[in-house]
């Protein structure tokens, strides 16, 4: 197994725990120490309620929702070979919310623990899969 492909199998579960986190978040609380320090003191101790927030769900989804069957998808296409370009399209509107969540969390002085390790293992994942698309091609 090659580097990169260990590097994008570490980012897929590190983004399937976070999503999975945030899933359980937005019905239960979790403890602050998964969440964030003491300067994110929205609801019991932690961040929690920011996957309660109108950001944290699309088409009346949650976004961990959403990124469970991401990470699956991609667990998926790597198992079964399929082309690393369709895996990059698949990864890019990950990328792009976890850039507008993470520039919200930015301006918000919001920290979440969770909620960067999801956006960290989006951009690890697409990274990767560029590289792999431009280094040994995709299609």
């Amino acid at each position: 197994m090659t580097v990169p492909t260990i590097l994008l199998w570490l980012a897929i579960i590190v983004g399937l725990s976070a999503a999975t986190a945030a899933l359980y978040g937005r019905y239960k609380v979790l403890p602050a120490f998964l969440t964030g320090p003491a300067v994110c003191q929205l609801e019991a101790g932690g961040c929690a309620v920011l996957f309660r927030t109108k950001r944290a769900s699309l088409l009346g989804l949650p976004n961990a929702f959403f990124g469970i069957v991401l990470y699956l998808l991609l667990a998926a296409g790597l198992i079964l070979n399929w082309p690393v370009l369709f895996l990059l399209v698949a990864a890019t509107p990950a990328l792009l919310m976890s850039i507008f969540l993470g520039y919200s969390l930015i301006t918000n002085h919001l920290e979440c623990r969770i909620c960067w390790a999801g956006h960290f293992a989006n951009a690890t994942i697409w990274l990767v899969l560029l590289f792999k698309l431009l280094t040994q091609g995709g299609y």
